[in-house]
């Protein structure tokens, strides 16, 4: 069975030969007879490599068949229309071939009937594989309507608040019509599972315990798409995206809460890290390694050639990322004025700023405060003061900050755990006691307190970041 499996797939790469060749044929063929041309002798040769084309996509379409998992009526309807295919193609080359001359009627019937044929198998064969609806999934309602089809339902209200989510329709569903349905709807159920709709998933598959009893281990939906992507039995199949962290974290929950399919989510009783995995679903929480702040468009040029006639160096987080790296480290002489308003002229787009050696004043820094979407901030070697730092404590979004070779003290280790959003500082010559570090971490342990001399320090950044990238490639 295996070696039928083997060759059957080449099903899929078989199959467009003889679509593009009996369609390049027939619509010549319909050119020829409208408009009375000599017809081309190479035609039928034409004919005769669409018809042996057609004749092992069926064979290879019937191997593939063999290994179930599609709706039995859908497979005789297409394997119905496939062998059609090849049985017109086989009378046209005999007909074309041997027969000096065929009436222009019997060859537009042939050729039409050859188009519809091959229209139809395609169309039969694409309900198969991605289910009924793929052609009018994202047609007007007046396209569904006359193809048969139920118009779009209303869109499901935003969810603005945990406690608004439907368990199944706004969670749950979403994930499996993504990821599942393609391989597990009512005309291609791959071991007997349709996941397209509740009574499917209710039902189960072939292997007993598809969603188990609550319990993890006992959940066989569970632990395929947890196992490796290299296992054969990892779902979802055949190359698809996997399922993110976050999304196997969701079905893990609604696996533990029993699977309920009707019911909105109570966020009282939900664990801190369930809670979390849930808002990222519903997109009220920022993914893990997302990009934290809100997108935005292009950055206007007139902004960013205000700071480089300032003598900043500007560039763009990324591609897609509209935000700016904004670089004074390179200069020999202290910050202006001139040069700290045009830092606050732009501060919507201004993620990154670095200072280093800037020599700016604690005025200044205050100014620095107005910048609400700073991520990071170098200030080494610095006259930043424990004043400073005070400052700076409104910042919402300050998740980095570089205090190295300035002139805090342990004070401004106190202050630093009051800002919102501060997860790495390092304060490596200054006037910070490792007694207070210790003091902080335990308050405070997220927040990374590093106290290294400074090239240590930026040596331990990069690592942290370069193996960081070879993680995400890893995971990709």
């Amino acid at each position: 069975m295996d070696l039928i499996q083997f060759f059957g797939r080449f099903h899929v790469l078989v199959l467009h030969l003889p679509i593009g060749i009996l369609l390049l044929v027939a619509l010549i063929e319909i050119h020829t007879t409208l408009f009375q041309k000599e017809r081309a002798k190479l035609l039928n040769q034409v004919w005769f490599w669409g018809a042996v084309s057609a004749i092992f996509a069926c064979i290879l379409g019937y191997m593939l068949s063999l290994g179930g998992g599609y709706n039995e009526n859908a497979v005789f309807i297409h394997k119905s229309f496939g062998i059609s295919v090849a049985v017109t193609a086989i009378i046209c080359t005999l007909l074309f071939s041997y027969k000096k001359n065929v009436g222009k009627l019997l060859t537009s019937a042939l050729v039409s009937l050859q188009l519809f044929l091959l229209f139809a198998t395609g169309h039969y064969g694409a309900n198969m594989t991605h289910g009924e609806t793929y052609l009018v999934e994202h047609a007007p309602n007046f396209v569904r309507t006359i193809a048969g089809f139920e118009p779009h339902k209303a869109p499901r209200p935003a969810i603005t608040q945990i406690d608004q989510a439907d368990i199944y329709l706004d969670i749950v569903q979403p994930i499996l019509k993504a990821n599942c349905v393609s391989c597990h709807n009512d005309s291609k159920a791959k071991g007997q599972l349709n996941l397209a709709n509740i009574e499917g998933i209710k039902k189960g598959g072939k292997i007993e315990h598809t969603l188990g009893d609550g319990k993890l281990s006992n959940s066989e939906l569970y632990k395929r798409i947890t196992l490796d992507e290299h296992d054969k039995k990892f779902m979802p199949a055949e190359g698809k995206t996997p399922l993110t962290d976050t999304q196997v974290k969701t079905i893990a929950w609604w696996i533990k809460a029993g699977a309920p399919m009707s019911g909105t989510l109570q966020a009282s009783t939900l664990s801190k890290e369930d809670k979390k995995a849930l808002s990222q679903t519903l997109g009220l929480a920022p993914a893990d390694n997302a990009w934290p702040l809100a997108k935005r468009t292009e950055v206007p040029g007139e902004v960013i050639g205000q700071l480089q006639k300032q003598e900043f160096l500007v560039k763009t987080i990324a591609s897609k990322i509209n935000y700016l790296d904004v670089d004074y480290s390179s200069n020999l002489q202290a910050i202006s004025d001139d040069a700290i308003s045009a830092l606050v002229s732009a501060k919507d787009y201004i993620a990154y700023l670095n200072l280093i050696n800037s020599q700016i004043t604690q005025e200044q820094i205050a100014e620095i405060s107005q910048l609400p979407n700073l991520l990071r901030l170098r200030l080494n070697k610095t006259p930043v003061s424990d004043e400073g730092i005070r400052s700076l404590q409104t910042l919402p979004n300050l998740e980095y900050l570089n205090l190295f070779g300035t002139q805090i003290s342990d004070s401004s280790l106190r202050t630093l755990t009051e800002f919102p959003s501060l997860k790495q500082v390092y304060v490596g010559q200054t006037g910070v006691t490792q007694t207070a570090i210790s003091e902080i971490v335990a308050i405070k342990p997220d927040l990374q307190v590093f106290a290294l001399s400074n090239k240590l320090a930026e040596f331990q950044e990069s690592t942290k970041q370069a193996l960081g990238k070879e993680t995400k490639k890893a995971a990709k």
